[in-house]
């Protein structure tokens, strides 16, 4: 039987619910067997700006991920060569995975836009599918005409490369638009998150007097 993984990588500086409802979500559209968490040890995108200790970002994961069985955060970008890229990840998870597995790389729609721009991107559509997720109509729209010209056509719920039997999922599912960037000026500003962090991870950063 061929386990189908999700992938869920960022920055988790820190981890919110956000991010939680993100990967249940893609777990549920897609019937993932499990979602799997990666913290970039080094992100290219966020070279000009102070990001707390990986060290920290996977404990905060680890405390966020702790009620849910099916979620698992992984340290493996911490062995790859800085920066941490998206093809470079999936190539090595490829490799050391046990059994049939078929991954499905999970993202927000601003982010998929820019694939034209990521590492070795043409490659990265043919090794894995991937669950798009769109909270505008007119982003849809845009998301569409991309994956039509990457050369992917529609078929039922998803979109199908032909060549490579990889599938593109646009889901308009209503998921939160929380801001790690902004957690972290209210943490500073002394306001409370408590809505949009979860207990665990809040306790883990005021023990460690993160973002003040």
């Amino acid at each position: 039987m061929i386990r189908k993984t999700g992938i869920l990588g960022g920055t988790f500086d820190p981890v919110h619910k956000g991010h939680l409802e993100l990967a249940i979500a893609a777990k549920k559209l897609c019937g993932l067997s499990e979602v799997v968490l990666l913290p970039a040890a080094s992100p290219p995108h966020k070279q000009n700006r102070n990001v707390a200790d990986f060290s920290h970002r996977v404990a905060m994961l680890n405390c966020a991920v702790s009620k849910y069985p099916a979620l698992q955060t992984s340290t493996i970008e911490h062995l790859l060569p800085f920066p941490s890229y998206t093809i470079d990840t999936i190539e090595y998870l490829q490799l050391h995975s046990v059994g049939p597995v078929e991954f499905y790389f999970i993202t927000g729609a601003d982010a998929f836009l820019d694939i034209l721009s990521w590492k070795e991107y043409q490659k990265i559509l043919t090794i894995c599918h991937f669950i798009v997720f769109s909270r505008e109509g007119h982003t849809i729209l845009k998301l569409k005409e991309l994956v039509f010209e990457l050369g992917f056509k529609k078929r039922k719920n998803r979109w199908k490369q032909q060549k490579s039997g990889k599938s593109i999922y646009i889901s308009s599912e209503s998921v939160s638009s929380i801001s790690s960037s902004k957690i972290r000026k209210q943490i500073a500003a002394g306001k409370s998150v408590n809505k949009t962090v979860p207990k665990k991870v809040l306790k883990y950063i005021e023990d460690h007097a993160l973002y003040r």
